[in-house]
């Protein structure tokens, strides 16, 4: 019987491995996007991270496993330019053949533009360095960016390296921490499925299924925090610098 099960247990791995040796070659820049890419992928791959969980997003420098990972990727889910300005040069020299997908550029993203006034300096945003990691906001509210509408056309590419289309965001009016909104990861959920089902049909089945328990966690999971915080609801807070109005 135990070698019986040992035989069994020796084909289950192997096909799960092959399983995974089969999907595709996805990439996403930060943990939050990540994290989303991967509960889309569960069970049928593991999306490559970019940008470390403890390290800002905004002046990040490529080490050589990243550079093989964006050149080897068939698709790349980036957040876009107001929160990584380095990584498009990189997506142009080495992914050109991959499927990119700009999240803030989408149209079914929610954005909202930097606040400004006698609580909120007017930093410039074309200089992050001192900005603190925002990976960390990544409650798996997946309150990073999730995002999910199911009835649109997620298939506008963008100039000859497919990249989505930008139609009518100019990066700097925003801000771009909008993985912190349960409506866009919702949102980029279903994006996600749609994109992967593009390049690997044979698993479309799974993608969306497993957008659709996301789904459904993030509701649960937003039904919880918002109890939580109703005790401070309202509350005057300290933060380093403006980057929780998506929250």
């Amino acid at each position: 019987m135990s070698r019986l099960f040992s035989t069994v247990s020796a084909i289950t791995l192997l096909t799960g491995s092959a399983a995974l040796a089969d999907s595709p070659r996805v990439v996403a820049d930060i943990a939050p996007v990540h994290s989303l890419v991967s509960r889309v992928m569960d069970g049928i791959g593991k999306p490559d991270l970019i940008v470390p969980n403890e390290t800002s997003p905004h002046d990040y420098r490529l080490r050589p496993a990243d550079a093989e990972a964006l050149e080897n990727a068939g698709l790349v889910f980036w957040m876009g330019e107001g929160l990584t300005p380095w990584m498009e040069r990189a997506l142009e020299s080495l992914s050109g053949e991959a499927t990119i997908v700009e999240l803030l550029a989408l149209d079914e993203t929610k954005t909202l533009p930097f606040r400004e006034g006698a609580l909120f300096d007017a930093h410039d945003h074309s200089e992050h360095d001192d900005h603190d990691d925002h990976d960390d906001h990544d409650h798996d509210k997946e309150h990073d960016d999730h995002d999910d509408h199911d009835d649109h056309d997620h298939d506008k590419e963008h100039d000859d390296h497919g990249h989505d289309d930008h139609a009518g965001h100019d990066h700097g009016e925003f801000d771009p921490h909008a993985w912190l909104s349960t409506d866009n990861a919702k949102t980029w959920l279903n994006v996600i499925a749609a994109k992967l089902s593009s390049i690997d049909p044979t698993n479309a089945g799974g993608y969306f299924a497993n957008a659709s328990e996301a789904i459904v966690e993030l509701d649960a999971l937003d039904k919880e925090v918002d109890e939580m915080l109703d005790t401070v609801r309202g509350g005057k807070f300290i933060v380093f610098h403006d980057a929780y109005q998506y929250f």
